[in-house]
């Protein structure tokens, strides 16, 4: 028993001595690493706020361990790139270098890259700098690259950042808005050409009573409001803040801005008055324009992928569109994304309350995924009055009853009007070479808007909708 009992004991320490030997022998690499990719490119980040993390795998593709004799960035501790290597974070007391770093046979290495780029004095600027990674005899360089954004931020500890003076915001800053940004007593803000605008997650932007916005974009320069992450995915995705909002008794002119991703795009209050052309308006959960009895006068309007319409019109209000395109592809959840709701009702503290309507749509184009692309909810307690004249209209069995009603003439009934492209992070809803849309248009109404949201000439055979062709 007692030499069993020895044996077991001369096994353990044998296996012990054995199991805690480091049998691996690193050499310094003599091979070409292999990565995941050549360049890391970096989203656009605004100067002096540090960007999202990113991934770079480093592949020993020698049979033998290996140790890289040195993963640096170029610019050193002046870099204002940062990177992770292996779990250990570069800095200035490394100098953003690595040596003798370990990497087994046919196995891989993780560096993680960010940027916390410095204050910029330009619009935008190019970081631009190479990671190195020295072998024996080679020297491998991965392109680091990012955009450095200028921009003014507005934002306050109460939650609400309120201006009543007026202001112009112009292209050589971008504006990001935390939380409220509120513009009242009267205050004006004006939004010149080319301007880039974007809100954090549940921000808003507020035009108080008696004051006013002012959107002036041209063409090929459209002012951009978006939300404020700049990764590529999240410029498809709505919900990335909350809204423009103008209160009752406020004014807005748009003309030639591109919105997109937020909750609402444009929510106006009872007496609200907008005037909006060649715009467009993308990827809402909610609408693109919401309405609780404004006055609305738009041209060349562009809206799609909207959770439950592009056009969200109740209690009532004044509408008169002339050349739009409502196209609605939503299908991230099972809302009922119309092209259209229009109601002279509305719910207000529990009771429901009632105001006169009065919508006229000229030479439009309203299409949707669902069975209909317009509802409506009449009641006889108000006035409900709508002229559709000249438009596409999407509409099954369970739809409006178009045929015999005054409220409709010259209507092409569920024919689908071949929008070029009608996905979330590209959407072109301009008309295919075979649309039947081309070229119907009412002539009346296109000499009132005689160039669509490109600047081509609808003079002549024009056709339905925000585009000419």
């Amino acid at each position: 028993m007692k030499k069993i009992s020895l044996f077991c004991t001369l096994l353990f320490f044998t296996v012990l001595i054995y199991s805690c030997r480091d049998d691996y022998k690193f050499d310094s690499a003599s091979h070409p690493l292999r990565f995941s990719k050549d360049t890391v490119m970096l989203d656009t980040v605004f100067a002096e706020n540090r960007s999202e993390t990113y991934v770079l795998k480093v592949y020993n593709q020698q049979n033998e361990d290996v140790t890289i004799p040195r993963i640096y960035l170029e610019k050193g501790s002046s870099s204002q790139f940062k990177i992770n290597v292996d779990g250990i974070a570069g800095s200035s007391v490394n100098n953003n270098s690595f040596e003798n770093v370990p990497l087994r046979a046919k196995d891989s290495l993780y560096i993680f890259v960010e940027i916390a780029p410095n204050a910029i004095t330009s619009t935008e600027a190019l970081a631009d700098e190479d990671l190195l990674f020295s072998t024996v005899g080679s020297l491998q360089k991965v392109k680091l690259l990012s955009l450095v954004e200028n921009a003014d931020f507005y934002f306050s500890k109460s939650g609400t950042r309120e201006i009543s003076s007026d202001v112009t915001w112009d292209n050589s800053k971008s504006k990001v808005i935390y939380g409220n940004l509120k513009f009242t007593q009267g205050a004006k803000l004006t939004i010149k050409e080319g301007t880039r605008v974007y809100l954090h997650k549940n921000a808003n932007l507020i035009i108080d009573e008696a004051s006013s916005l002012a959107i002036e974009g041209k063409l090929g320069n459209e002012v951009t409001i978006r939300g404020d992450r700049h990764d590529t995915k999240y410029d498809s995705l709505p919900d990335n803040w909350n809204q423009i909002k103008l209160s009752s008794g406020s004014t807005a002119s748009i003309d030639y801005a591109i919105i997109k991703g937020g909750n609402t795009g444009l929510s106006l209050d009872k007496n609200a008055t907008v005037s909006i052309s060649n715009t467009q308006l993308y990827n809402f959960r909610t609408a693109g324009i919401y309405s609780a009895g404004a006055k609305i006068t738009g041209s060349n309007v562009v809206i799609n992928n909207c959770g439950s319409a592009d056009l969200y019109l109740e209690n009532g209000g004044t509408y008169d569109f002339t050349h739009c395109s409502f196209g609605n592809y939503w299908n991230l959840t099972a809302g009922n994304a119309y092209s259209l709701y229009l109601s002279n009702s509305y719910n207000q503290s529990g009771a429901t309350v009632y105001n006169a309507l009065n919508a006229i749509f000229k030479n439009c184009i309203f299409w949707t995924l669902r069975a209909n692309s317009i509802a409506m909810n009449k009641n006889s307690n108000a006035e409900f009055v709508y002229s559709f004249d000249t438009n596409i209209i999407k509409n099954g069995t369970n739809g409006l009853v178009i045929d015999n009603d005054p409220g409709f003439k010259n209507i092409l009934v569920n024919k689908d009007p071949l929008f070029y492209r009608t996905n979330y992070s590209n959407t072109l809803l301009r008309l295919k070479e075979n649309s039947p849309a081309l070229g119907i248009a009412n002539t009346i109404y296109s000499n009132l808007v005689p160039s669509d949201i490109n600047g081509v000439s609808r003079i002549t055979s024009p056709s339905l909708g925000a585009y000419q062709k």
